[in-house]
């Protein structure tokens, strides 16, 4: 838009340096090829269109030299040259201006000008010049100034992006202190208080025993008793409840998968779909994932590996897929570790659930697949 208004200007300076020579043929010639030539500079995209349309304006700045309607609007030409000129090729510019001033000058020797068009001819070359090159210094700061604006907006997103990682990471440690402190609870609360009630419970029905023969003491350690019992349920009942808060089965596959992770070791993949889950079903999908990452790294040299973790509405399920040796190779590292994907099908059948692993059907790799239905009561989770 920049180099249209330019344009636009000097063509009218053009036009008015052009007032005092004789309107013919030539004259309106050079007028609609000098349009011409700056135009095609305009709509000149690829390379070879720029070449063409430099050319171009070279060969009008040779035909002024020769033919003097060409001259007033010689100016047009020096605009597209001064615009597009390099480093490489500055000294073709200066020597096609220098060529130029030097007709400028025969021009007025022979008188084949008016004096008047030559000199404002002379003028608004100059000043086309100096507008080129000031345009093109503008449009060069301006591209500069929306790449900083791109770099400085891609940073902001990747400082955003970054800061929501580090909020998610934070979110992550928070909760995981939280479950461990639960944890932690349930046991002090397990191992004193509970061990102290179970005392109290015992002694209790001993002294009911030994005063067995007096009805009113005997009654009242009964109550004592009744009393103590349903405290140890009730922490009992807290302490089932605590270990199965601390048993996030979302934070449990993360922590494994975050301690089997490595600069050299496979790209693992973590997706879950079930944040929440009963406690023996969270501790048994974190001992198969444990043995399955260990199995894909230390025996199949995997590169990648998937797990995912879905609830569904009557049953949990994880499947853990890798890319690593297939073949021979796969069916060789299900025998060697006989005992690990032993022990991975004991804890699911333990409750209840399916489990296979093999190769996988039509791509190398091995496939761990386990299923847990959910018990009654589990539905609403």
């Amino acid at each position: 838009m920049n180099r249209l208004f330019d344009k636009s200007i000097v063509l009218a300076c053009c036009i008015a340096a052009a007032m005092g020579l004789a309107v013919d043929a030539r004259l309106v010639a050079a007028f609609c090829l000098g349009v011409i030539a700056t135009s095609l500079a305009e709509m000149a995209q690829d390379k070879r269109t720029r070449r063409a349309s430099e050319a171009a304006s070279y060969v009008y700045i040779i035909a002024a030299v020769f033919i003097p309607p060409f001259v007033p609007f010689a100016p047009l030409a020096l605009y597209d040259i001064a615009q597009r000129v390099r480093r490489e090729h500055v000294w073709v510019a200066l020597g096609a201006g220098a060529i130029f001033v030097c007709a400028l000058v025969a021009y007025a020797h022979a008188g084949a000008l008016p004096t008047r068009a030559l000199l404002l001819t002379a003028i608004l070359s100059v000043a086309a010049t100096l507008l080129s090159l000031r345009t093109a210094q503008l449009e060069r700061e301006q591209e500069r100034m929306r790449r900083t604006r791109d770099e400085l907006q891609e940073r902001a997103l990747a400082l955003e992006a970054r800061n929501r990682d580090l909020a998610d990471r934070q979110d992550y440690e928070v909760e995981l202190a939280t479950l461990a402190e639960r944890a932690r609870i349930a046991r002090e609360i397990h191992d004193n208080v509970g061990h102290q009630l179970t005392r109290a419970s015992l002694q209790t029905e001993a002294l009911r025993v030994v005063h067995a023969n007096e009805a009113g003491v005997a009654a009242d350690f009964a109550d004592v008793k009744r009393t103590v019992d349903e405290a140890l349920q009730l922490v009992r009942s807290s302490v089932h409840a605590l270990n199965d808060n601390a048993a996030n089965l979302s934070v449990q596959l993360e922590r494994i998968v975050e301690g089997a992770r490595s600069d050299g070791g496979p790209q693992i993949e973590l997706e879950v779909l079930a944040e929440h889950a009963p406690a023996n079903v969270a501790n048994c999908f974190a001992a198969v994932l444990r043995e399955a990452l260990s199995n894909a790294i230390r025996h199949a040299c995997a590169q990648t590996v998937t797990v995912r973790c879905m609830e569904h509405p009557s049953f949990y399920q994880l499947i853990v897929t890798d890319d690593g040796a297939g073949g021979v190779q796969a069916s060789s590292r299900g025998t060697a570790e006989g005992m690990g994907l032993g022990s991975m099908r004991e804890r699911v059948e333990a409750l209840g659930g399916t489990f296979t692993a093999g190769p996988r059907a039509g791509a190398s790799g091995w496939r761990v697949f386990a299923t847990v239905p959910k018990q009654q009561g589990d539905e609403g989770r």
